[in-house]
């Protein structure tokens, strides 16, 4: 549905901002017309590349057409598409939005009265995982009609913050030193991750027997060097003081360290909230090309190009890729996420491929026989019998 609305947006000469899974941001405006953009293949009356915005009419056209693929009874799932209540002010009027993309799940949509802006929709994607200690109400635009969605007011004065950066064009790669006039700028950059794993309970278990209990929360400090085999948990505390001067356990082999000092030959320094957003705001993004047709960059900007992937024999079925860290922050396991699980023979018996004597057997039984007296779940056996895992 996806690559449709991308054809769709593109039958109309028109451009997005990004898309990601279900949703589109559309380059639109109440009467259309050109957006300087590098790499755009429009042009303003100036000659300066842009990229060019299709109307309001144009972006209702497009979303009745594509509702009439509608498979669902109307009465339940009314749209398949539906422009968000964000788009309106609180009196349900149309109001013009802008937006600064980092990636397609990294970005801030927000709206302009002269010097003056209103983040309307921030992503916390990349820093939900973040644990900032703030008691304050969580914050609603006041001028939109969605008034239900609620967003950490940290996350709001972070984009901010990063969209003044833009703005006036600041870059300084060594350190956010724009982003530490935020309150919580010199903040160690802790996560805050449940204990759910036996291996980590026990490894807090030989520091702290007593508050070390499943389910509790812990503090874990991103680290300037940071690698696979050194994940470091604290007993949890509000007070972000206490994170620099606290023990620590490393998961993998139980040792108690502080930081400021040395495991396995590095120095155990943390990172501080400021540096990580600036970080933030300078993820490349991977998954597609500079307007040049070069990987992107740090600073790259304008209309990004589709990147082309090339089939690699053999095959490898993996299972679903997805960033866990930047969206699960609670989940301990997180921590140690190695990328997508590869189903191969020889592996363990989550991850291995099934036998293919075994899948043809059990394809001799219903679901509901192989499902009596069993403990796997549903999905587990539909996943062994139609794709072999």
């Amino acid at each position: 549905m996806l690559a449709i609305l991308q054809a769709m947006v593109e039958e109309q000469k028109g451009s997005y901002l990004l898309t990601d899974t279900d949703s589109l941001l559309f380059v639109a405006s109440k009467r259309g017309g050109m957006v300087p953009c590098p790499g755009g293949s429009h042009k303003t009356p100036a000659g300066i590349p842009a990229v060019r915005a299709i109307t309001w009419k144009q972006v209702r056209g497009i979303c009745a057409k594509l509702n009439r693929l509608n498979p669902y009874d109307q009465k339940v799932v009314e749209d398949i598409l539906k422009i968000e209540d964000c788009n309106y002010d609180r009196g349900g009027k149309p109001h013009q939005l802008y937006g600064l993309a980092i990636s397609a799940k990294r970005y801030v949509v927000y709206t302009r009265q002269g010097s003056k802006t209103q983040i309307i929709k921030p992503s916390e994607h990349g820093l939900g995982m973040l644990y900032v200690p703030d008691k304050r109400k969580r914050y609603t635009p006041k001028d939109c009609k969605d008034q239900e969605t609620k967003y950490p007011l940290w996350i709001v004065e972070a984009w901010e913050q990063l969209l003044d950066d833009h703005f006036r064009n600041i870059k300084d790669p060594a350190n956010a030193l724009v982003t530490r006039e935020l309150w919580f700028g010199d903040f160690p950059a802790v996560m805050r991750i449940r204990v759910t794993t036996p291996n980590v309970l026990a490894a807090l278990r030989k520091h702290d027997p007593g508050a070390a209990k499943p389910y509790n929360f812990a503090v874990s400090p991103i680290l300037l060097q940071s690698g696979p085999s050194c994940t470091l948990v604290g007993s949890f505390s509000k007070h972000p003081e206490e994170w620099l001067t606290r023990e620590y356990t490393e998961i993998h082999t139980g040792a108690a360290v502080h930081l400021g000092g040395e495991y396995d030959g590095r120095k155990l320094l943390p990172q501080t909230l400021s540096g990580v957003l600036w970080r933030h705001y300078l993820h490349p993004e991977d998954k597609s090309l500079s307007p040049e047709g070069k990987p992107c960059g740090p600073y790259t900007k304008g209309l990004l190009l589709r990147r082309p992937i090339y089939a690699m024999i053999p095959f490898i079925t993996i299972g679903k890729e997805v960033e866990r860290k930047a969206q699960e922050g609670e989940d301990i396991s997180s921590l140690e996420n190695a990328g997508p699980i590869r189903y191969q023979s020889g592996q363990t018996a989550n991850t291995r491929a099934v036998d293919p004597a075994l899948q043809k057997r059990m394809k001799q039984f219903s679901l509901r026989q192989l499902t009596q007296g069993t403990s796997p779940k549903h999905q587990n056996l539909v996943a062994t019998c139609e794709h072999g895992r």
